[in-house]
This record gives C-alpha cells, structure tokens and sequence, in this order.
C-alpha cells in the first residue's frame, strides 16, 4: 500500500485464464489502483469485475476495436480491453480530475502508454465527447449507480450511439435496494 497525498492507494491484483484451464498459469495479469475511501471512481466494484470478465471471455473480438468506458473509474474493464488488443479510451467526469488521475494510474501499472483519457460529464455536450473517434463499444460498469444520473448517462449513451450507428453498449449493473 503506499500512500499519495492524502490518498492511501491499495494494488489491487487480478488475473484472467483461459476457460477450463486449472493449473496452467495465468494468461492475463491486471494491476489497479484502489483508493481505500470508497467513492464511486476509485474503488474496485463488483461489476467493473464482471463486464472484465466478459471482456476476458470475448477477447477474439476485441483487436483492433475502438472501445471508450464511461465512467472508468479505476478502469479495469478498459485496461483488460486494451491488453486483449481493443483501441481504449478511458472516460470519467471532467469535474472528478482524482478519477481521471486514477485512469492514469491504472495505464501506468499496467504499461499502456497508448490509451486516451478523458474527462467527459454525462449530459454535458463537450468538445471532447464531439472529437471522440469513431467506437465500436461502448462499456459501462455500473455507471447506473445515483438514479439522479440515470437521465445524463442516458443521453449521453444516446448521443454516441446516434454519432455510432455500429457501435454496441455493453454494461454491467447491480440492482441495489
């Protein structure tokens, strides 16, 4: 654990194999950063553990797609695509810049030096989500959290889907009470 500012900052390991294989090694090892406070952004939730895996398990289909997460968080959904081969961005609330800083911290441990990050707010209409390249995926891990937001990541969602006629939304959601 080390400590960075304020910040106590947690390695967070995890490791993907192929399906049905016991003892022959990992072939995927991802490192995140955790905060050890518990906000939205960085902290390893259960579905950002979930769609990784989908994307561990579908990974023929990943090379050479352009993939953007929203709301990334501590991004491993984003990293796991990237190392399966996808072209990543990395999107979090331009208004959270320790998220955004997290997003970083996650490509470093992990040597990706070329996936973009940006600061995108759900239903905010910038430049940055105007020059997004042309995606094939969309992933969102439990960016349906705050039912306030639903609205904004809807629309948001919408806009890209709309500038993306092709592009496909993958999510993952935990249904809380």
């Amino acid at each position: 654990m080390t400590e960075e500012g304020a910040l106590q900052i947690a390695n967070k390991i995890f490791r993907f194999k192929n399906e049905g294989e016991t003892n022959s090694g990992y072939h995927l090892v991802i490192s995140i950063p955790e905060v050890l406070d518990p906000q939205y952004g960085m902290y390893v939730w259960p579905c950002a553990v979930v769609l990784a895996q989908y994307l561990w398990f579908h990974r023929d289909m990943l090379p050479g797609k352009s993939i953007l997460e929203i709301g990334a968080g501590v991004s491993l959904p984003g990293i796991v695509a990237a190392k399966c081969g996808a072209n990543v961005t990395l999107s979090d609330s331009a208004c959270l810049p320790c998220c955004l800083e997290n997003c970083h911290r996650s490509c470093q441990m992990n040597s990706l030096s070329d996936v973009h990050i940006v600061g995108l707010t759900w239903g905010q209409i910038s430049p940055d989500l105007l020059l997004l390249p042309t995606l094939d995926i969309i992933l969102g891990s439990d960016v349906f959290y705050e039912p306030e937001d639903f609205e904004d990541v809807l629309m948001t969602i919408y806009f890209l889907l709309c500038k993306n006629p092709h592009a496909q939304f993958w999510m993952t959601y935990q249904e809380r009470r």
